[in-house]
């Protein structure tokens, strides 16, 4: 993992070299037959001075097709980028227009802002509108480094060599798709391996979660069991009582009826020697006189 980090970073390095090489605004080379004020000052380096008559002419609807690439890149030199993507957008509305150097430096626009979908997107049409033209392609490498796009960014580096074979970058540009491919298949490596520590943890827990299932289930029969016996002893508890309840009032009611019985047969013997009036009556002489 740290190999493909250091290879990432060469990757990065190589590519600012191989952009910094390449950040030239493309410009049409019909304006050199241009005479308008707005293009000379542009062609003596004052971009700023030249755009206030660039504007005047593409306001106006008397614009050249190349004082809109002028008047874009004119705002791209004073910083201004999101004025250069408003007049390659007019230039690209307007008939007669190179449409290629127009998407082309308008995508290095949005690349100077950070905005580099919108980068991506804008070179991306100009490859459309020339299958051709190499810059494009290289600049779109560029821009799909900066969005991670690897594997898009190799093909465009590719075919940007492809369209200009002797590019002085060429060495350069080769150590780069050289770095991706290396990225490349260093993140598909990890990615594999991630996986299958992914699918080794995944299996590990699945097996500790059985274990634990098995073990609560084993818990659970456990106190099942000692539930059904811990029943069946307040059962036979609870019979047991009932049963020495129910002896111990048979025993008492059979005192009761032992006592009760002892009563009335002491009661009729009372009755038999009590009755004075059916006592026999004895002849009692005395011998005193």
């Amino acid at each position: 993992m740290a190999y493909m980090k250091i290879k990432y970073k060469c990757l990065r390095a190589m590519f600012f070299a191989v952009l910094c090489a390449n950040v030239v605004l493309a410009q049409d080379s019909a304006s050199k037959k241009s005479v308008s004020q707005g293009t000379k000052l542009f062609e003596q380096g004052k971009a700023a001075e030249a755009i206030a008559p660039l504007e005047t002419a593409v306001n106006s609807g008397s614009a050249t097709p190349a004082e809109y690439n002028y008047l874009g890149l004119s705002y791209y030199q004073i910083g201004n980028y999101t004025k250069s993507v408003e007049a390659f957008k007019k230039g690209l509305s307007a008939s007669g227009t190179n449409k290629k150097l127009l998407y082309f430096n308008m995508g290095n626009s949005y690349f100077s802002m950070g905005e580099f979908q919108s980068a991506l997107e804008s070179f991306s049409m100009a490859t459309v509108a020339d299958p051709g033209y190499a810059e494009p392609f290289l600049n779109k490498a560029n821009t799909e480094i900066k969005l991670d796009m690897l594997s898009e960014a190799a093909s465009d580096y590719k075919r940007y060599l492809a369209l200009r074979p002797e590019s002085v970058q060429r060495p350069q540009i080769e150590r780069i798709i050289s770095l991706i491919e290396t990225e490349i298949s260093a993140r598909a490596e990890a990615a594999a391996l991630a996986e299958q520590e992914a699918a080794r943890i995944k299996a590990e827990e699945e097996r500790l979660a059985t274990e634990r299932a098995e073990r609560e289930r084993v818990a659970a029969e456990k106190r099942a069991e000692e539930e059904k016996i811990a029943a069946e002893k307040r059962a036979e508890e609870e019979r047991l009582a009932a049963e020495a309840r129910a002896a111990e009032e048979e025993r008492r009611r059979k005192l009761l009826e032992d006592v009760a019985n002892s009563l009335r047969q002491n009661s009729d013997a009372t009755n038999m020697s009590a009755d004075a009036e059916n006592a026999l009556d004895y002849d009692y002489d005395s011998d005193i006189e």
